[in-house]
């Protein structure tokens, strides 16, 4: 059988340039988007991400009560009574793991199930916490009998709450769950986390200030019982370890969801390995999202960053060798494959630190990583939880992408490079990101420096005047909250 027609990545191999305005980050469209269900008025959600992971999201909150209206960039969302539900969860850790925490909180039976990738990822820390609430819940098991989807809370409309253990070492999404969850459990909550350090900690401090924006009282503590800093200043040694969360009901009221970071990545990426310039627009001047410490990352393999807070711009100038990096990135694994495609063209090799947890991401990103690059002639390996890249001569491949939205932007990088470059399974890109493929190759088919090759397999030479930045925005997405077919 002939295998489906891959996406071939532009080939640029002169410098980009151009200013980039990316959708919003899905990351706080559903936290806001689960928030706004369990209030009791409605919530006006500005420049939310259109994309499948928030539209499931939605539609499942829909599906249990909540109604919706989305007229132009801002979405209404009215919550309602809670109840039974069928959810599709697609390949979202957020919707698996925080739909059943709500869930509790119906009158009804309601199903999250997924696709069949989402049926092997962890589900096991959030189906005991809530048992240990009190809450029934049945599942699935893996082979080694832990919870995987798909899961049924029987919910009774109400959950005491209290205090209840939890090993979050697999995913930060198990703490955000039981933290959005909380503020509507009759006696609040006081959750611990037992085991390794929590990844991702980024995350929970956006939950954490999500929630005290919705008038919610929370407090976030390290082993000792003192308050917890900022992620960047609680590792090592001081991660949060324990979240007490007053109960309360969010007031949303309207919020404006930040530009994703995380899927800055790419663009910033394609400065890094073809030395040129991306502008990224309306990056926010302080922001929990894990995606703010690429400028720190590529500043240390070689590239400027700089910071205009008037017209909240992030410029990087990519440079002309890139340095090798060595860097823990437990908290921010999800720019992991970002990172590691530029450290792919680095002139010495890169060793990414205590990243167990990618393993049991929408793939095992470790071993997709190293399989990937070895495909398109580099190496990779994986020494215990770290990656270490060893930089060689690349060539053109058929990569695969794993239904794997980073994974299908990874390939995507290393292409700007290498000639010859394709990416099976790119539309997955639509799980965060539907406008991709359409910005990516506007971006590397721009004048600039050099002549691009481009998917139509054209060719466009530089501008007679020399490299003018030119604003690459994205397009309205094909889908809706409330209407519209999802990609697969």
């Amino acid at each position: 059988m002939k295998e489906p027609r891959a996406w071939a990545a532009p080939f640029h191999p002169g410098p980009v340039d151009a200013a980039v305005r990316l959708p919003g980050s899905k990351s706080l469209t559903n936290r806001y988007l689960v928030l706004a269900a369990l209030g009791e008025e409605p919530a006006r959600i500005h420049r939310p991400l259109v994309a499948r992971d928030t539209v499931l999201m939605a539609r499942g909150l829909a599906g249990m009560g909540a109604a919706l209206s989305h007229e132009g960039r801002t979405l209404t969302f009215t919550p309602g009574p809670l109840g039974p539900a069928r959810i599709e969860a697609g390949l979202a850790g957020t919707v698996m793991r925080f739909i059943p925490a709500i869930a509790a909180f119906a009158v009804g039976d309601v199903t999250v199930d997924g696709d069949p990738a989402a049926r092997t990822r962890p589900m096991d820390p959030v189906v005991r916490a809530l048992r240990d609430l009190g809450v029934e819940v049945e599942h699935a098991a893996d082979a080694s009998g832990r919870a995987v989807l798909p899961v049924t809370v029987h919910g009774t409309g109400s959950v005491e709450g209290g205090s209840v253990e939890i090993d979050a070492s697999a995913s930060s999404q198990f703490v955000s769950a039981l933290l959005l969850a909380a503020p509507r459990m009759e006696r609040g909550l006081d959750l611990r986390h037992v085991g390794p350090p929590v990844p991702s900690s980024p995350h929970i401090a956006m939950t954490v200030e999500v929630l005290r924006a919705a008038g919610i009282a929370v407090s976030a503590l390290v082993g000792d019982g003192s308050p917890a800093g900022l992620p960047s200043s609680a590792r090592p040694g001081r991660p949060a370890a324990r979240w007490t969360v007053e109960p309360g009901t969010p007031r949303l009221g309207d919020v404006t969801v930040e530009a994703d970071l995380s899927n800055a990545g790419p663009f910033l990426a394609a400065a890094m390995v073809t030395g040129g310039r991306t502008a990224v627009l309306d990056w926010p001047a302080r922001t929990a999202q894990g995606g703010e410490a690429l400028r720190g990352i590529f500043t240390a393999m070689g590239g400027r960053a700089a910071y205009d807070p008037d017209a909240s711009t992030l410029r990087l100038q990519g440079p002309h060798r890139i340095a090798p990096l060595d860097a823990d990135m437990h908290d921010v694994g999800e720019l992991v494959p970002t990172v590691a495609a530029v450290a792919a063209f680095a002139d010495g090799p890169s060793r990414l630190r205590n990243i167990g947890q990618l393993r049991a991401h929408e793939t095992d990103r470790l071993a997709a990583i190293a399989a990937e690059l070895a495909r398109a002639g580099g190496s990779a390996r994986i020494e215990g939880d770290d990656l270490v890249i060893q930089p060689r001569p690349l060539r053109g491949a058929r990569l695969e992408s794993y239904a794997d939205h980073r994974m299908a932007t990874f390939g995507a990088i290393l292409g700007l490079r290498v000639e010859g470059i394709e990416v099976a399974g790119v539309e997955t890109t639509a799980k965060t990101f539907p406008q991709f493929t359409d910005m990516w190759s506007e971006l590397a088919c721009a004048p600039g420096g050099g002549t691009a090759l481009c998917p139509d397999g054209g060719q466009r030479a530089p501008a007679p005047d020399g490299p003018r930045p030119r604003l690459i925005e994205p397009a309205a997405p094909g889908v809706g909250f409330t209407d519209g077919e999802l990609p697969a």
